[in-house]
């Protein structure tokens, strides 16, 4: 479990307490809810905490205007501060509760100090935040309810503004004091909405994000970059001059019945990671994982002369980071690595589970050099050898009658030639 360092830890500044306190005032009571819904108990906790400030600022103005005359406006706002500020502890019971707490405390508030002070103070302004804050507070799910307190909020306003028009009010209020009222309503309520808009544009930046983010896990730079443009587009392409590797871990059902599935899944983490971070050293392009098995591309969906030499290089690394891995976790750790070179065709597929996959023989002649190959080989086909020759060292090994392609001439992948 993760230690939260506390805000009075000897040694913070300033600097990293105030984000620390922001960020549990933003989040108290949000405790055990999914991450979908946290996003509404924030802001319904923004919301009643802007509230708060509001109801205190108003207690200070008619305090210093004319405490005796005004003192139960000056109580009014500060219960309605307290209520508001105590949103976050109605959370546990139930999403909806503090939305309901604020609106009920708000509207009746407003409506009080409208009928004290009169229609020119502009209190009855505040029911125009009602919409943004509603569905920002509720959620579009809940459309009935929030149209329901926006509707109360609209006949709120116009009830206040026909039945306390300022002449018929008890209290003798300057002018001059209710234009000053009537100013502060505007900019509060104009500030809270525009923060409401605000923090919900945030929300949608980071979801954007989110989703970009996870896009480009899942599909080349240059693909995803097209269905952003297009989603609804089909991508479908031919790459005449491309390889493909295919690897493998040897061993691996054994290995997973012994481990367990918590500490095989770890292991495999370890294992794919490190190729992960090869793969984008060398920038080829990872296709899928189908258990132990890791498939690779190279020269699509960009294409690249140098398409069989960085899968070379690439096939290397795998080995060494499995040697590697196998060494400091005390299992036996081998690979087999097939690669083959020639034309692929590769695109989208899908609607719904998309994804950019590649096929055609060269992916077959690949799949089928990794099964037929031993560990710790690196097999690979004529074609791919005849292109490596020059910078690695290539041995002829055999050739094999593969599944569904027949007699293939098949080399070794050694090492690279040092000039």
């Amino acid at each position: 479990m993760k230690r939260r360092d506390s805000i009075l830890a000897p040694g913070s500044g300033w600097q990293s307490r105030v984000p620390n306190l922001l960020s549990r005032l933003l989040e108290a009571g949000t405790t055990g809810y999914p991450t979908s819904e946290k996003s509404y108990l924030i802001a319904t906790n923004v919301t009643g905490y802007l509230a708060t400030l509001s109801s205190l600022s108003y207690a200070v103005t008619y305090t210093l205007q004319d405490y005796s005359s005004l003192r139960m406006l000056v109580f009014g706002n500060l219960i309605s501060a307290v209520l508001t500020a105590s949103v976050p502890l109605v959370h546990r019971f139930g999403r909806i509760v503090g939305g309901l707490l604020l609106t009920v405390t708000i509207f009746s508030t407003i409506f009080y100090f409208t009928a004290v002070l009169g229609r020119e103070s502009g209190i009855q302004l505040n029911y125009l935040g009602a919409a943004a804050i509603a569905f920002l507070v509720l959620g579009i799910e809940r459309i009935w309810l929030v149209a329901s307190i926006i509707s109360g909020a609209a006949i709120l306003h116009l009830t206040a503004w026909f039945l306390f028009p300022s002449e018929q009010t008890q209290l003798q209020i300057p002018q001059s004091f209710l234009s000053r009222i009537y100013v502060f309503s505007a900019l509060s309520i104009m500030t809270i909405i525009s923060l409401v808009v605000y923090y919900v544009f945030q929300l949608l930046k980071r979801e954007q994000e989110r989703s970009n983010s996870l896009l480009l896990n899942i599909m080349p730079d240059i693909i995803a970059e097209r269905l952003k443009v297009d989603p609804d587009s089909t991508i479908a392409e031919q790459h005449e001059d491309a390889s493909v590797l295919f690897a493998d871990l040897t061993g691996f059902t054994p290995l997973a019945g012994e481990l367990g599935p918590q500490r095989i899944v770890a292991l495999l983490d370890e294992i794919f990671s490190a190729f992960d971070a090869e793969v984008a050293r060398i920038g080829v392009e990872k296709i899928k994982t189908i258990g132990d098995a890791y498939m690779v591309v190279s020269g699509a969906p960009t294409d690249r002369p140098d398409h069989a030499g960085a899968l070379a290089e690439l096939a290397l690394a795998m080995l060494a980071a499995t040697n590697r891995i196998s060494l400091h976790s005390g299992h036996e750790l081998r690979i087999r690595v097939g690669i083959a070179t020639g034309p692929v065709m590769a695109g989208v597929i899908g609607r719904t589970k998309f994804a950019y996959d590649v096929w055609g023989e060269t992916v077959n002649r690949a799949a089928r050099l990794e099964a037929y190959g031993q560990p710790g080989v690196i097999l690979m086909d004529d074609a791919t050898a005849a292109i490596l020759s020059a910078q690695f060292n290539c041995q002829p090994h055999s050739k094999i009658d593969l599944k569904g392609i027949g007699p293939t001439e098949t080399w070794i992948l050694q090492d690279r030639k040092h000039h």
